[in-house]
């Protein structure tokens, strides 16, 4: 039902600046919204939790399911970006690492 695969070798390799340690997570079943946000929830807290490399845990959903694009915003994901990919229209959520998110993004490093 849930399929983990790294963003750099996945579909999603060319549809944003992948990092090499993301992960692309999907959800090969239709289900309810609320399980989908508990499944997604559950495992992006996994993937960021077994390697602390990894940037962001993504989740695509096709442009116009807005249930599904509900659901991982529920789990805690944060919309990015619709993308093309080979044969459809896709949009990015993320759940990113607290480390990532912690960042302070006003100050460039190495200032």
């Amino acid at each position: 039902m849930v399929k983990l695969r790294q963003s750099v070798t996945g579909r999603l390799r060319d549809a944003y600046p992948v990092n090499a340690h993301d992960v692309e997570v999907q959800v090969t079943e239709e289900l309810p919204p609320d399980r989908l946000a508990e499944i997604l929830a559950k495992t992006a807290h996994e993937v960021l939790g077994n390697d602390p490399r990894c940037r962001r845990v993504v989740f695509a959903a096709p442009v116009d399911d807005l249930s599904r694009i509900a659901a991982a915003q529920a789990a805690g994901f944060r919309y990015v970006v619709d993308v093309d990919v080979p044969g459809e229209e896709l949009s990015l959520l993320v759940a990113e690492a607290h480390w990532v998110t912690a960042m302070d993004s006003d100050r460039v490093p190495g200032t």
